[in-house]
């Protein structure tokens, strides 16, 4: 009776929200389209695409408006799912066992329940102010972008500019948890009265902290927060971070969900596991290129992880892939798919406008480093699969009749590479032709396959719309962390904490590059733990990456550098979000997850070492055809030495030692230690050689043996 009773109170406003969430985010996706449409074809810049600060505004507004509806259609939907455990709660309560804990989980839960009711309402209620507070930027544009910096801000405009400021925190810790939301908190306390405080107090008769000189600053006033973290068209409106997420970012999410929708993920997915009962290692390859793929276009190690990792965990251990490294392996795929071109999960496009080059440029800078960590994990696994014997012995023959169901799909990817590679368009039009392309190609598909007629129209025209609506409400999530890093870049370069940091980088290296290069990696790792990696890079690129470059590194090489990094903060304890999210999904231990997870994605944390001692893996010369097997030859050994298995049998610690040290030394070193490099190489060339080939592959594998009595 209850839930009869409550399903038209539940049903009405979860339909509202339905509607509404899916008009949001189709108007989001309509408006970034229409913006690259009128850039592409040099129409008219008028009404909201007049200025592109204009055009940001509206998007903010729409994106953060979309956030809240789709949060608040969530949340209604848990409730609901939850309502039978509450009812189970408020049973529990009327027992009356353990008065004191009674009493107090009962109020604790009360709370929860009370909140959870609310909650959508309170979302709902932000999306408004969301709409009212860029509406009214909008009003008075001309006046907050061109004449209020002298002639002054109103009270109105201070209000407007700190409620854009706790929207862009608050939808960032909805989206991406408290990290994020914190950081942009304690920048903006940093930036008011955090320091002056301390500073006052270390200034009086009793010294009570003694605050490092990089932290100290003259502070800011809550006016000027607002002025500079939003209202003056700044910090929220950062013409980097929501510059490119609202036109490069955006076009390409938005394509990812307009081809779900027409079945190009399924279709992967489809092929992958197809592929998995004809490989001897299985679905975990499979697995391992999938979440790669994946996680190139999320631009969130974490989100993958929770996606694919959702059917490729429960598949690796179908296989016989022990929990903890079918965690691991899943974690470190999702984590490295950040790196992958063409998307390097959105911070390509961040890359290339933060340090004014073209993105083809970003690209085959990243195309080498990507080749080494995807190849290093593919042979770790590998060996892996080999030396416990999770080996697939029922094999068939791959039916190839099953690419000709997405043979349509290479148009539009043909579409993007053709148009960003060759014609050098900028991202924004060349995912705006690959929209239309992908478009254009399930119409005539659909008409071809169904007959044409009315119903095919309304059928096709649907899956677009629903394409088109997915594609907004995927980008949302992102549009509240650009704000608030946004926010974050603006105060902290503001307060001068940036120039500060870099000085104390070079300082505490005492000038030596290896040293500098240590700490920058230790810092980037550390600003990383927890954040999406475009968030994280940016962050660490704002406060660690100029000390790198003082040092005389290549700005390119650099960001890569501090990149890797951020990435790896993903797989790195204590923290190692993917791993986490990976281990819980296969219900298995965290730290043994970790271990793994380490093992695995070794060989990433010396890569970015390599290309700043071999800068031709960045930019590309006669060295690279040298460099890059030598240092591929390099990252395997390490791996060989880090798994302690070579394709063929077990190796004791001697053998592993040798191993690293041949690997370290073909993977550093410059052209002038060729001899050194090669001599590494060929090291372990030898023994992989001697393992595989005269020993027998896989003569002495551990199959069969149960992974529980492993290491």
């Amino acid at each position: 009776m209850a839930t009869n009773s409550q399903s038209p109170v539940r049903e009405n406003p979860l339909g509202l929200l339905d509607g509404a969430a899916y008009v949001l985010g189709a108007a989001l996706t309509l408006l970034t389209v229409g913006y690259a449409t009128v850039l592409a074809f040099g129409l008219p810049r008028v009404g909201i695409y007049a200025q592109s600060e204009l055009y940001v505004n509206v998007f903010l507004g729409v994106g953060l408006a979309a956030y809240y509806v789709e949060y608040a259609r969530s949340q209604l939907r848990d409730a609901a799912d939850r309502s039978e455990l509450r009812d189970g709660a408020a049973d529990s309560d009327g027992r009356g066992e353990g008065a004191a804990t009674g009493r107090s989980s009962g109020v604790r839960g009360r709370f929860r329940a009370g909140f959870a009711r609310i909650d959508p309402a309170i979302a709902i209620v932000l999306a408004a102010i969301a709409l009212l507070s860029t509406a009214y930027v909008h009003v008075h544009f001309g006046r907050l972008f061109e004449d209020a910096h002298l002639a002054g801000y109103t009270t109105v405009d201070i209000l407007v500019g700190t409620v854009l400021i706790a929207l862009a925190i608050d939808a960032t810790r909805r989206a991406f948890g408290w990290i994020i939301a914190a950081v942009a908190v304690a920048s903006v306390l940093y930036a008011h009265w955090l320091v002056i405080g301390i500073v006052f107090l270390t200034s009086n008769a009793i010294p009570v902290i003694d605050v490092p000189d990089v932290f100290r600053h003259t502070g800011m006033s809550w006016a000027d927060i607002a002025r500079d973290g939003a209202i003056g068209i700044n910090g929220v409106y950062d013409p980097t971070l929501m510059g490119i997420g609202s036109t490069w970012v955006a076009i390409f999410i938005m394509f990812a969900g307009i081809a779900k929708a027409f079945g190009l993920m399924d279709f992967i997915l489809t092929v992958g596991r197809e592929l998995g009962t004809s490989l001897r290692t299985g679905v975990v390859q499979v697995a391992v290129v999938s979440s790669m793929i994946m996680g190139s276009i999320t631009g969130s190690a974490a989100a993958n992880t929770a996606t694919t990792g959702s059917f490729t965990i429960p598949m690796l251990k179908e296989q016989g892939v022990r929990d903890d490294f079918a965690a691991s392996i899943e974690a470190v795929a999702s984590a490295g798919g950040q790196i992958l071109p063409p998307v390097m999960g959105v911070a390509a496009f961040l890359m290339a406008d933060i340090l004014g080059v073209s993105y083809v440029q970003v690209i085959q800078a990243g195309v080498v480093p990507a080749a080494l960590f995807y190849l290093s994990v593919c042979v770790a696994v590998h060996f892996t699969v080999l030396k416990f014997g999770w080996t697939s012995s029922d094999l068939s023959s791959f039916d190839w009749r099953l690419l000709l169901g997405g043979v349509h799909f290479t148009i539009p990817l043909f579409v993007l590479l053709y148009t960003l590679i060759y014609l050098r368009y900028t991202p924004l039009s060349a995912g705006l032709y690959t929209i239309l392309s992908i478009v254009g190609v399930m119409i005539v598909k659909n008409l071809y396959d169904d007959g044409v007629d009315l119903e095919t129209a309304r059928a096709t025209s649907r899956q677009t719309l629903d394409g088109v609506s997915q594609g907004g409400l995927e980008m949302a999530p992102l549009v509240g962390v650009l704000a608030a890093m946004g926010l974050i870049v603006e105060l902290l370069e503001g307060t001068g904490l940036t120039q500060g940091v870099a000085t104390a980088i070079i300082g505490l290296g005492s000038g030596m590059l290896v040293v500098v290069l240590a700490l920058a990696m230790v810092a980037s790792i550390m600003f990383g733990l927890g954040m999406p990696t475009p968030a994280a890079y940016i962050l660490v690129v704002v406060l660690v990456a100029p000390g790198v470059v003082r040092m005389g590194v290549p700005e390119l090489t650099t960001h890569m550098f501090v990149f890797y990094f951020a990435m790896l903060s993903a797989i790195t304890p204590p923290v190692a979000i993917s791993v986490a999210i990976g281990s819980r999904i296969a219900g298995t231990s965290f730290t043994k997850s970790c271990l793994q997870a380490l093992r695995i994605g070794a060989p990433g944390f010396v890569i970015p070492f390599t290309f700043v001692a071999n800068n031709s893996l960045i930019y590309w010369s006669r060295e690279t055809l040298f460099a890059f097997p030598v240092v591929l030859f390099g990252t395997i050994g390490l791996i060989v030495a880090t798994v302690g298995f070579d394709g063929a049998h077990d190796l004791d610690v001697p053998r592993r030692a040798l191993y690293a040290v041949a690997a370290i030394a073909a993977m550093f070193g410059s052209i002038e230690h060729v001899g050194i490099q090669v001599a590494g190489a060929a090291v372990i060339a030898a023994g992989l050689v001697y393992a595989n080939v005269i020993v027998g592959y896989g003569a002495d594998s551990r199959r069969g043996v149960e992974p529980s009595t492993l290491e």
